[in-house]
């Protein structure tokens, strides 16, 4: 047992030389970091800026145009409101026709004492606001007064045709300058714009309509 013991101790004794000191060096193969055939990988130094347009790509909105003002100052109130709020807005000035009122008239008779005849029987019947027009397009027609509602000037010349007089009504416009605010609103924003609106002016009668974002 011993002997065997001892022999045991030679042959490891023996291993260990061959592999430090005696064994031939054998060179390590690596494989090849690049190969001909395919490019090479290279690291990007715009990582940040890819991440952060992919971000704001992702960010979706609802875009809004809300008017007609009548003033430019009401406009610019609203957009102030709009941009506190942290929305891109703009102001956009159009050129509109506004209706001023609708006239009612008898059209022009063939001289002025005609109209006047038919002027003093209107008036008989409680008509007021009954002129002869001396000048213009309408000379020697009868006003029959204006009216800031459609259907009052409808029923004003139907009752002058009932008295037996070809009573007309027509629509009035003036060119006006009106301006439109525009702005962008991010999903889940909610800014109160028409709260805002009605707060800076009540004359006029806005309305908030969806708009192509660009």
């Amino acid at each position: 047992m011993y002997q065997l013991l001892i022999v045991l101790l030679l042959m490891n004794a023996s291993v260990f030389a061959w592999n430090v000191v005696l064994a031939p060096e054998v060179q390590e193969s690596r494989p090849a970091l690049v190969e001909p055939t395919i490019p090479a990988l290279e690291l990007r130094q715009d990582v940040d800026d890819v991440v952060y347009s992919s971000a704001n790509a992702g960010t979706q909105s609802s875009c809004y145009s809300i008017g007609p003002y009548n003033s430019e100052k009401a406009a610019q109130l609203v957009a102030g409101k709009v941009r506190g709020f942290g929305l891109a807005v703009s102001i956009r000035k159009l050129h509109s026709m506004q209706t001023l009122n609708f006239f009612v008239y008898i059209p022009p008779a063939s001289d002025y004492g005609q109209a006047e005849q038919m002027a003093r029987d209107i008036a008989k019947n409680d008509v007021r606001d009954v002129q002869i027009i001396t000048q213009g397009p309408y000379q020697n027609a009868i006003s029959l007064g204006s009216f800031n509602n459609l259907n009052k000037a409808k029923r004003h010349a139907e009752y002058i045709r009932y008295l037996g007089y070809d009573a007309q009504y027509t629509e009035q416009q003036a060119s006006l300058d009106v301006f439109w605010v525009d702005y962008d609103e991010p999903f889940g924003t909610n800014a109160p714009v028409q709260v805002w609106s009605a707060a800076v002016d009540l004359t006029s009668e806005v309305q908030r309509i969806p708009r192509a974002c660009r």
